[in-house]
């Protein structure tokens, strides 16, 4: 999950106003409001500077292939190596942005729509621990037998639902880890804030629970970022939720960014500090801006009608475009690719 407090989730449209969204200083202006898409449908950032991937998928002369499951959800390839960030795929309803966030709500595993979509997997890095991040690995680890990276929340979660210790590697921020021909290393994150400065399911689990059965029991349990770089060469920055330690990534110069952006006007100079820490990335690649309860039926939709000019990815991109115009901002489709 990515910003939202389910105390405020019913009046927060009427209390966040434009200029709140544009504290940072960037002008802009709401070009792209209600859009009927059962007529007609204009991905969401591509009315202010955004891209779509090309037909191609993209230049793709670094070798490296990005894959958008909707949500935080991505497939990264390169050479023979396969490795997930924050896999979901089921997108079932918890009430949470109907302002009737139900805590107790099942879990579901859609397995047959994961069986349908990975085919491997080397390692699975997990952002945070929350069910629209985190319910879907203990299936897909066991099933492709990757090893799995996450806090000790995580970790305790995947031990909870019967995976091997031996494929667990428990971190904190600060790791730097080397494979064969890349390397992960790890950075402590934050969880985005909603305008009470709150999430909704903090905590963590300092020990092997029972397997979670709602997604009130898989708590955020520490939000970390990732940065991979293969062949020493080519580097990818990976944050799951709006919010970041500016001093712990300040200096990095990734060649592709995933970057999460809603509710990013709850954090100072949100977009101007984050793309300055990362010396404003040749391509940022928009992550958890959808409506991730609604199907995969439904083309992609961020949350402007539900959250406003703060859930806006076209008021977003504008801002971003204008703080780093040299930029490639790349939004994609579900299942879209784009080749690096």
């Amino acid at each position: 999950m990515c910003f939202i407090d389910p105390n405020w989730t019913n009046s927060v449209s009427s209390v966040l106003s434009r200029r709140q969204f544009l504290g940072t200083g960037v002008a802009a202006s709401l070009t792209a409001a209600a859009v009927d898409w059962g007529k007609s449908f204009l991905l969401p950032g591509l009315a202010e500077g955004a891209e779509a991937p090309p037909k191609s998928g993209g230049p793709g002369t670094a070798g490296v292939n990005f894959k958008w499951f909707g949500t935080d959800g991505w497939e990264i390839t390169f050479g023979n190596k396969t490795i997930l960030f924050d896999p979901w795929f089921s997108r079932f309803d918890t009430g949470f942005f109907a302002g009737k966030f139900n805590a107790k709500t099942p879990i579901k595993v859609e397995e047959a729509l994961i069986d349908q979509h990975i085919k491997k997997a080397d390692h699975i890095l997990i952002g945070h621990g929350h069910w629209d991040h985190m319910a879907d690995i203990p299936y897909i680890a066991k099933r492709t037998n990757a090893q799995v990276i996450g806090s000790e929340t995580h970790a305790n979660v995947m031990r909870a639902s019967g995976m091997a210790e031996g494929k667990i590697v428990q971190v904190k921020g600060g790791e730097f880890m080397q494979f064969d021909g890349f390397t992960i290393e790890v950075f402590p994150g934050l969880h985005s804030m909603g305008p009470t400065k709150k999430h909704a399911v903090p905590g963590h689990l300092f020990s092997v629970p029972p397997a979670p059965a709602t997604v009130g029991e898989m708590p955020e349990g520490d939000s970390l970022i990732y940065v991979i770089t293969i062949g020493g060469k080519f580097s990818i920055f990976l944050m799951s939720t709006a919010n970041f330690v500016e001093r712990a990534i300040a200096g990095l110069k990734p060649d592709v960014a995933l970057i999460a952006s809603i509710f990013a006007n709850q954090i100072h100079n949100f977009t101007p500090r984050l793309l300055k820490a990362l010396n404003y990335p040749k391509v940022i690649l928009p992550t958890h801006w959808d409506h991730f309860e609604k199907p995969y039926s439904e083309p992609p939709q961020d949350l402007r009608a539900l959250f406003g000019d703060p859930a806006n990815l076209d008021l977003w991109v504008k801002e971003a475009k204008q703080v780093s115009p040299r930029s490639k901002i790349i939004v994609l489709k579900f299942f879209e690719s784009f080749a690096a």
